[in-house]
């Protein structure tokens, strides 16, 4: 059934085209990750891997992620041990430690905001309409921003978390609403 999973889907890629969501934004906020050269852009899901590649083809976001480095279903069922998958091969990869004071998850959901803290990793949620911005500061994600459109809001939240490394709390650094 897991290998067949990716098949199917792959048969089903120009739906994901014209049915799936991209939240607005995404596409912009990912670019601006991937171009920054001081940020590292991976992906944590609970998909398979297969299934996470062909969903990002499908958006044409594959090119600004490193899915060498992500952590997918195929690796572990319990997502919120993806986040160290995720780090440790970055690790391998980078050579640099990944922690929670620079590791961030951005998610749109209260199962990615609990992946990310329970994981070990800052969050920055989405509000994308499915969870409002207050289900996602009291399942407590760290920041929280209306949408991906604002690329400079993005990268301001991302800031905050990994150079403040105490989940956004330094009193002179606002956390983004």
């Amino acid at each position: 059934m897991v290998e067949l999973l990716p098949v199917h889907l792959a048969a089903h890629a120009e739906d994901l085209r014209t049915r799936g969501v991209l939240l607005p934004g995404a596409a912009a906020a990912l670019r601006a990750v991937h171009d920054d050269p001081g940020l590292i852009a991976a992906v944590v899901t609970g998909n398979l891997k297969p299934n996470a590649v062909l969903k990002l083809e499908a958006f044409g976001l594959d090119g600004f992620l490193d899915t060498d480095i992500g952590g997918f279903a195929s690796d572990d069922h319990h997502r919120p041990a993806l986040v160290a998958v995720a780090q440790q091969r970055a690790h391998a990869k980078h050579g640099s430690a990944f922690t929670r004071s620079n590791t961030v998850i951005i998610g749109d959901s209260l199962e990615d905001v609990r992946t990310g803290l329970e994981g070990g990793a800052s969050v920055i949620g989405v509000a994308s309409g499915k969870t409002t911005a207050s289900e996602l500061r009291s399942a407590g994600a760290d920041v929280v921003l209306e949408s991906l459109s604002d690329v400079t809001r993005v990268l301001e939240a991302i800031s905050l978390l990994t150079a403040v490394g105490t989940r956004g709390s330094a009193p002179d650094c606002p956390r983004a609403e």
